[in-house]
């Protein structure tokens, strides 16, 4: 290729580059003269501090505060009810004395305020189960973080497992599944000690001897017939070894 053919084939790609810039400015809505308006996306600051590590507000249980919010944590469960109204479950972080440890504090923030629904403001407690399948003002799921979390068609919270404390207040991986609904919890299925390996069945089978091992970091939902499902996760499969999982439950 000449000097003269170079040139000119730099030139013509100098053109096409611009052009092409052009088209896609005008394409963002960069350009006053586009018909094309770029969508807006805008964070807004609702709540909490805007730097790290902070205390949590308990104020008292039950009423809701300007001033009370939760400690800085990670790894919580969550959820949304029917009336849009959104809660917070555990993790792990700050408790009311600043100290750091898994937490099994529920919260509803609602009408632009937190309140404190139950469980402890301090850190690191056992679990109190109860009876399975009945529900007792003194139930409560024990400290934990990376738990499953739903909400079914009714509104009642439900959470599955973690990694956390039981009921003997020993550290493990979870497979208890809980419910919150009219301001108690219920025992639902699982153990009330960790560490559990799964009882699977029969594959497409429902059984009431059928229960997840217990894990944490699960994925969960809900479908449109309300029905809960979990899959996956860091815990127990069906030999009693621990490792990441891939299991799909209903």
């Amino acid at each position: 290729m000449g000097v003269r053919s170079g040139l000119q084939y730099v030139a013509v790609a100098a053109i096409s580059f611009v052009v092409i810039l052009a088209v896609v400015f005008a394409s963002c809505g960069g350009s006053s003269g586009s018909t094309t308006t770029r969508s807006q996306v805008e964070w807004a600051w609702i709540s909490g501090s805007n730097v790290n590590g902070q205390t949590g507000m308990y104020g008292q249980i039950g009423q809701a505060a300007s001033s009370n919010v939760p400690g800085a944590r990670t790894g919580s469960g969550s959820w949304t009810d029917t009336s849009g109204n959104l809660w917070l479950f555990g993790g792990y972080g700050n408790d009311s004395k600043g100290n750091q440890g898994w937490l099994n504090d529920l919260w509803k923030y609602s009408g632009g305020e937190w309140t404190w629904m139950s469980g402890a403001d301090v850190g690191n407690q056992a679990g109190t189960y109860g009876q399975i399948g009945q529900a007792a003002s003194s139930n409560v799921p024990a400290a934990r973080t990376g738990s499953g979390s739903w909400t079914d068609t009714s509104g009642n919270l439900w959470l599955f497992g973690g990694y956390g404390y039981d009921s003997q207040g020993h550290q493990g991986w979870l497979n208890d599944l809980w419910k919150y609904s009219g301001g108690e919890w219920t025992w639902m299925s699982g153990a009330d000690v960790g560490d559990q390996a799964g009882t699977y069945g029969q594959i497409g089978q429902a059984a009431s001897s059928n229960v997840p091992g217990a894990r944490s970091e699960s994925v969960s939902w809900t479908d449109t017939s309300g029905n809960l499902w979990l899959f996956g996760g860091n815990g127990y499969d069906s030999k009693g070894n621990h490792g990441l999982l891939n299991d799909l439950w209903k």
